[in-house]
């Protein structure tokens, strides 16, 4: 250890300190003596270092003022008078993360990077972001970011704009977002997660700038502050610059910021509320029903875990216990169930949608009922040791997906660092897991469900009334609102909001100074040194089957890609394919009932997934193989299970039980229904590019269309049953077969070869099959500018077409060209001026280029936006440092560490789209050596995909009918 307990560290005393084998860290916990600054600290190898800074923020209001607050420090500070640095800083580090986040109790602004001295640089921007904001003295900033009253001219409605406003419309139209709110107004009404801390639209409009400042003077003090380091680093010099450069410079004080335990209730509470659907959506099987349990606010790490395992068994795994029992009640079409500890008082919340509004007491009847015949009966303990083994499994094999793991130990820390609790406690998990392993002989997770739930009455009951036109009429009563104020207000009172109106806009419009660009401190090209990676693809022959190994160390897990390719499928086979894939696993084989296979691969494996896929060229939209792709892991030991049980699973399943499909069918389009909206930009963009690139069509056959399958599919299930059971199973017989699979294997010699040695597993009962030419599919022309209805607020707007169509080719500036438009001009047409949450852009080797904003309270005036670009990017003048900027930014994403099943699935991409170590050394160079004149020469390709007739958009009614004419076609959402 580097100190002992008590020693002075640059102004840090530290306190308790530890091993932590779980993180392979040396953790130290310490306080800042003058301040009152509290810091944990992280000590490994891990040169992808993590620093946060946090606040406990505990608003009693829905003004969002938290959410505000944490967007409007980071538009500008004491040394770095920018309008937006956290912009500038995007621009041009080699951050591998760059966010802040709120919760309902806390403020966090993260940073990460792999690099000392852009490390340090974020830190410092973040630090003095934090401390000394501009906002606190500039009201246009709490305009732009929080709302303002918006007014062009007299004659003009009068509006409400902002960032914070219009996301949290966006983020509160979903059935789902609106039910967590009022039910938690209700579980907590008399402690902090009892109001919106983002921010509820009806209430935003009433924060004053005094409200504003003074929460930050209030909760912003170090005293209140938790800051977290993690990684390899210069812990001496990094404590010394923030003794030195922030912390010394406050005093220790109180800062009344602690969370209330909200007093148990005597009874369940039970609430209906409203949310809007559009007029032609039908009411039936809207209803949602919820019953949300609050716990106690000293639940221990075991307790915690034990109930994430027993949300797993109950709800998630196939053939858990709860679920069916609400199924089989004919209550709704699916159930699903989150344990949430990020509270004081965690929380546990049981979820059925497709249901109708009057079974909410039968709801409520049946899942009582359930949870008692549970406890009493006893949990199937074979179900518990496989959650608990595939528990074990996820933790060890800490994959967070190329994101880094120190952010995530830092999170996960502030679980119980807030609350006065133990924070190293909850970075361990072995003891608790072997811990809970014994008590699998014992009652002890019927008794938690016995202590937590079923005895406890703190609970609320919630349904989801759906309402027609329930959305457009507040949109009229906020207009009437709006109006109404307006006509109270004098010509002089219109004058000063217009006047406002006009120099908020040309705040946003104006550029920065360079002497204020100058003050963000910046890496050089020659910082840009990550060398692309020989990705070595060993190939060979087993059994007859092509193999492809990725020779990587793996802490002993095996990993096992296999691709079937879709060949001599047709046009219409390609739904039920993509469906066959969202079955596979639920469903029983002529071995194992489906629940026991849950059971198998929770206790053998750490997982596996079907998926189709298409793997196209990089360099042509119109070139791709279509594959059905098997991804699975397990440890080496287990892996002759884990190729037996895929055996079992691709060969062996039943298709003949007519109830347990037309569930998981149910289940499927349930979930559709729940998350479409919120992941409309993606649906869109897909869509579009369906309209312009084979490659395209085939994706957008999961997006839109699949989902008006599977709305089809569901309501006329009963009468076509009998023939969905054959087609799934000709269509699985199809495609297993040897002569459409390749596999890949993933680790070192070992699992190389326990994988091969177990091979026949998963063939010898697999048919031979013919070898065929995949094709390439033609699905039915669809419009090419479409419109798709919601209840939403905001819309989801996506243009673009396919630049190689009008002859131009691919370089590496289109890279550093996307990374000007994400946050210059962008970020300032679209989100700064528009109001959007943001937007995104993708310009792609085979010529798919796409703009699609995200959360946008606009449509026409954001394909105006689209539709200027080319004259701006030929008009764009940059000095050479902002230029370097731009490349440093665009860099940052080859900082992401890849872990090795994604080094090896990455290599088997490179490998069947064509993309070679050379091609991408050569667009790297391209990149790095981009000047201004590369970009500007873009203009005319830009110019080109503008011009394309394509644009798809998803959106609210009222906004998609005012811009009508945009449209060939305007759709209703699948009912």
């Amino acid at each position: 250890m580097r100190w002992k307990e008590g020693d002075l560290v640059h102004g840090f005393r530290v306190g308790p300190m530890s091993h932590i084998e779980e993180v392979n860290s040396d953790v130290y916990m310490m306080e800042h003596v003058k301040s009152g600054a509290r810091l944990m600290y992280l000590d490994n190898d891990d040169d992808n270092k993590v620093f946060y800074i946090c606040f406990r923020t505990t608003p009693d209001n829905s003004k969002g003022t938290p959410h505000i607050m944490e967007h409007s420090t980071l538009c500008g500070s004491r040394k770095y008078p920018l309008k937006e640095p956290f912009v500038e800083l995007a621009k041009g580090s080699l951050n591998t993360f760059l966010n802040a986040i709120t919760w309902p109790d806390k403020t966090m602004y993260p940073i990460a990077s792999r690099n000392d001295v852009d490390f340090h640089n974020l830190m410092d921007v973040y630090l003095d972001a934090v401390f000394y904001p501009n906002c606190l003295k500039n009201p246009q900033i709490l305009m732009q970011e929080g709302w303002h009253y918006e007014l062009e001219s007299k004659d003009a409605p009068l509006t409400y704009n902002g960032v914070v406003y219009n996301e949290m419309k966006g983020a509160l139209s979903s059935p789902e977002a609106i039910m967590e709110d009022r039910a938690m107004e209700k579980l907590f009404p008399n402690t902090t997660y009892g109001v919106e801390s983002g921010g509820d639209p009806e209430v935003i409009p009433t924060l004053s700038f005094r409200e504003f400042t003074e929460f930050h003077r209030r909760f912003y003090h170090p005293s209140n502050s938790y800051i977290f380091l993690y990684g390899d680093m210069d812990i001496d010099s990094t404590l010394a610059y923030m003794d030195h450069d922030y912390l010394s410079a406050f005093d220790r004080r109180n800062v009344d910021s602690a969370v209330k335990t909200q007093s148990p209730f005597a009874k369940r509470v039970v609430v209906t509320a409203p949310y809007g659907i559009a007029e032609n959506e039908s009411t039936e099987g809207k209803g949602i029903h919820a019953l949300y349990v609050a716990m106690n606010d000293h639940m221990s790490t075991m307790e915690s875990l034990a109930f994430r395992i027993l949300n797993y068994v109950l709800i998630d795994m196939d053939g858990a216990p709860l679920k069916q029992a609400i199924l089989d009640a004919g209550i709704g079409s699916d159930l699903s169930g989150a344990y949430g500890d990020s509270y004081k008082q965690p929380v546990w919340t049981v979820e059925v949608t497709g249901s109708e509004v009057e079974k909410q007491q039968q709801f409520a009847d049946v899942l009582d009922g359930a949870l008692r015949n549970i406890a009493l009966k006893g949990i199937d303990k074979d179900m518990l040791e496989a959650a608990l083994n595939w528990t074990e499994f996820t933790a060890r094999e800490n994959d967070y997906q190329g994101r880094p793991k120190g952010l995530f130990y830092g999170v996960r820390a502030m679980d119980m660092w807030l609350y006065d609790r133990d924070p190293m406690a909850a970075l361990r998990y072995i003891d608790d897991i072997n811990t809970l392993r014994k008590n699998l002989k014992t009652n002890y997770f019927e008794n938690l469900l016995l202590k937590y739930v079923i005895k406890n009455p703190h609970q609320v009951l919630i349904t989801m009334k759906p309402e027609k036109g329930l959305t457009e009429k507040m949109n009229k009563e906020t207009a009437e609102k709006l109006a109404s104020f307006k006509s109270s207000l004098s010509d002089e009172q219109l004058d000063e909001i217009m006047a406002s109106t006009k120099a908020l806009k040309e705040r946003q419009a104006s550029g920065e100074t360079e002497e204020a660009l100058k003050t963000i401190p910046l890496l050089s090209r020659k910082d840009l040194k990550r060398p692309i990676e020989e990705e070595k693809l060993d190939k060979d022959e087993v059994q007859g089957i092509t193999h492809f190994h990725f020779d990587v160390h793996t802490n002993g897990i095996s990993y096992v890609n296999l691709y079937f390719k879709l060949a001599g499928l047709t046009e219409e086979d390609i739904p039920y394919a993509i469906l066959l894939s969202t079955l596979l696993r639920s469903l029983s084989t002529t071995k194992h009932s489906y629940s026991e296979l849950a059971r198998l691969s929770n206790a053998y494996t750490g997982g596996m997934s079907f998926a189709i896929n298409a793997y196209g060229k990089v360099d042509d939209a119109s070139d791709y193989l279509p594959t059905l792709t098997v991804r699975a892991k397990a440890l080496t030991s287990k892996a002759d299970k884990l190729m037996d049980l895929l055996g079992e699973i691709m060969n062996h399943t039943l298709f003949t039980d007519t109830k347990r499909l037309k569930e998981l069918v149910l289940q499927e389009k349930s979930e559709w229904d729940m998350s479409a909206f919120s992941r409309g930009h993606t649906l869109m963009m897909t869509r579009l590019s369906s309209y312009f690139s084979l490659g395209g069509e085939f994706a957008e056959q999961s997006g839109m269309s699949y989902y008006y399958f599977l709305s089809d599919l569901a309501k006329n299930f009963d009468k076509n049953a009998e023939a969905l059971e054959e087609k799934l199973a000709d269509l699985s017989r199809r495609i297993f077969t040897r002569a459409n699979l390749f596999y890949e294997t993933v680790g070192e010699k070992e699992e190389k070869e326990e994988i091969n040695r177990n091979l026949s597993l998963v063939i010898d009962d697999m048919a031979k099959g013919e070898k065929k030419e995949t094709h390439v599919f033609h699905f039915p022309p669809k419009y090419k500018n479409e419109a798709f209805l919601t209840s939403g607020k905001v819309q989801y707007v996506a243009k673009g077409g396919n630049f190689k169509d009008h002859g131009f080719t691919y370089t590496g500036a289109l890279r550093v060209m996307e990374t000007i438009l994400r946050y210059e001009y962008l970020w300032k047409k679209v989100r700064v001026l528009g109001g959007a949450y943001g937007a995104f852009t993708q310009f792609l080797r085979d010529g798919t280029s796409i703009l699609c904003s995200y959360r946008d309270p606009n449509l026409g005036k954001t394909v105006e936006a689209y539709e200027e670009l080319p004259d701006y990017l030929e008009h764009l003048e940059l000095s050479d440092r902002e230029m370097t900027k731009y490349v440093i930014g665009t860099m940052a994403a080859d900082e992401i560490q890849f872990t090795p099943s994604m080094k090896g699935e990455r290599a088997m991409v490179h490998y069947l789209s064509g993309n070679t170590r050379e091609s991408r050394m050569k667009i790297r160079d391209e990149t790095i050596n981009c000047t201004v004149e590369d970009i500007r020469k873009l203009a005319p390709l830009v110019r080109s995909v503008m011009k394309d007739p394509y644009l798809c958009v998803m959106g609210s009614e009222d906004k998609i009918k005012e811009d009508k004419k945009l449209f060939d076609i305007v759709r209703s959402m699948p009912d």
